[in-house]
């Protein structure tokens, strides 16, 4: 019964805004016994219609909302050039999240291709944010999860991890296998 009295997202957000008012309605100790469920009933209505003041900016349409987004001041994406972050790099194909649906996945250059790995961030030109296409026999276009988009460059580089704490590995001449060193411990070490 709460639930659905308390379903609306206006009701939530005025209840957030009075918390101290929404615990003393709604978990009272004051005559519990006595009381019956009517009256809790009704105390708990007359706690939502208190504190439910629908403003003129709550009663737009969503399509009214979704004309004054972010997203649709956005505009065209074709052409734009956005700035991505590279997630994953497998062989040759990079894969760059920009903050839409789907990743974008293009090709690393030749040259510097060392630079091109996961976390830099790169500049790209966006063409399409979701690649579909209709396949032979289907009435639908089916998205091939992903976006299409051209490497302009790398903006910033991410240098590789820098080992900390960590001996030196050292190959063994006589066995070929890796070795490290001893670490020096405080013992030896006359001071």
């Amino acid at each position: 019964m709460i639930r659905s009295i308390l379903g609306s997202r206006s009701i939530i957000s005025a209840i957030s805004k009075n918390p101290a008012e929404c615990r003393r309605v709604l978990f009272s100790t004051e005559s519990q016994a006595s009381e019956s469920s009517n009256s809790q009933h009704e105390s708990i209505i007359d706690f939502v219609e208190t504190i439910v003041e629908t403003s003129p900016d709550e009663n737009k349409s969503f399509a009214t909302l979704l004309r004054h987004s972010k997203f649709m001041q956005l505009g065209d994406f074709n052409n734009r050039l956005v700035v991505g972050k590279i997630t994953q790099r497998i062989q040759d194909d990079l894969y760059i999240d920009f903050g839409l649906k789907f990743e974008a996945v293009c090709k690393a250059p030749s040259i510097n291709t060392e630079a091109y790995r996961s976390g830099a961030r790169v500049l790209l030109r966006l063409h399409d944010p979701e690649l579909s296409e209709r396949f032979l026999g289907s009435n639908k276009d089916l998205t091939l999860l992903e976006a299409d988009a051209t490497l302009i460059r790398l903006l910033r580089y991410v240098p590789g991890a820098v080992r900390r704490n960590k001996p030196e590995a050292k190959k063994d001449i006589s066995t070929g296998t890796q070795a490290t060193e001893p670490i020096p411990s405080e013992a030896s070490n006359p001071q």
